[in-house]
């Protein structure tokens, strides 16, 4: 049984960042605001944002995480290693070779113990507007929730769970997502149910500040050399495929919440993604 900590949302928290130095002046503002301490990779040894970082927040703690490969597969692992569940990185530029690494790091995290780990991809803009959770498929994470209305908090919005018509089914860690809601309404901000056809079209189309979409378990296969250090190969996953088009479409910043999620195969092991239909855009 999963243990529910006595408080599941916090209004800042112990955050990692890596390439802190890539980030915007207004998305790295949003990381200060939201930690009491931060944790700091880089890809590049010759840089480094922790001066940035004191300048916006004097009062903060910055430690310094070391240098990692350049992926964020190794960022995620070590993070959570040091006691952050979120990790705030830059947008990328190469999309699904990001979302292939970051889900492969949710995986290792979760198999070195941690039961959940998000990434926070910031856009160079902030945009306005509440914060949207949502499942593509009815599958669900109560951290997804956690993470959404904790973030809506410091942001000063609200937050718009969004539920397929045909029921949304809380798969995993429902207990959390029932602190989070006990622990909003006691703070006096209301998370709205909204029902949508198209969930994920439904978020892209609307105006939201961040969408919030959990990967639980995933399809796919690991490298058969002994010492893989590839990410793994996935096969089509409905949950994977959303996270890549909010990635490509959504104008907002991106969490990606790994919940507990595993690595199972499936029958097609060679229907390896390359690129993925539109889930919910009529496709």
């Amino acid at each position: 049984m999963t243990t529910v900590p006595d408080s599941v949302l916090e209004r800042t928290r112990r955050i990692a960042v890596m390439d802190g130095h890539l980030l915007s002046d207004r998305a790295a503002a949003r990381v200060a605001t939201a930690a009491k301490t931060l944790v700091l990779y880089t890809s590049d040894a010759l840089s480094d944002a922790t001066a940035r970082f004191r300048a916006l927040r004097p009062d903060i703690e910055v430690v310094d995480g070391g240098v990692v490969r350049g992926e964020v597969r190794e960022a995620m692992v070590r993070a959570t290693d040091a006691g952050c569940v979120l990790l705030a990185v830059p947008e990328p530029h190469r999309r699904r070779a990001f979302l292939t690494a970051a889900v492969t790091g949710a995986v290792d995290a979760h198999e070195n113990g941690h039961a959940t780990v998000a990434v926070l991809v910031l856009r160079d803009r902030e945009v306005e507007g509440d914060v949207a959770v949502f499942s593509n498929t009815g599958e669900a994470s109560g951290w997804g929730l956690a993470f959404a209305i904790e973030i809506a908090m410091r942001r000063g919005v609200g937050v718009d769970r969004i539920v397929p018509r045909k029921g949304l089914y809380v798969r995993r860690t429902a207990e959390v997502g029932h602190r989070a809601d006990v622990e909003a309404g006691g703070q006096g901000l209301k998370v709205r149910y909204r029902k949508a056809t198209r969930p994920l079209e439904h978020v892209i189309r609307g105006r939201y500040t961040l969408a919030v979409h959990s990967v639980l378990d995933v399809i796919g296969r690991r490298s058969e050399r002994e010492d893989a250090a590839e990410p793994v190969r996935f096969a089509h996953d409905a949950n994977v495929d959303a996270v890549l088009w909010l990635l490509r479409f959504f104008r907002g910043d991106v969490l990606l919440v790994g919940d507990g999620v595993r690595l199972r195969e499936g029958r097609n092991r060679d229907a390896i993604i390359e690129e993925p239909g539109t889930p919910g855009l009529g496709g």
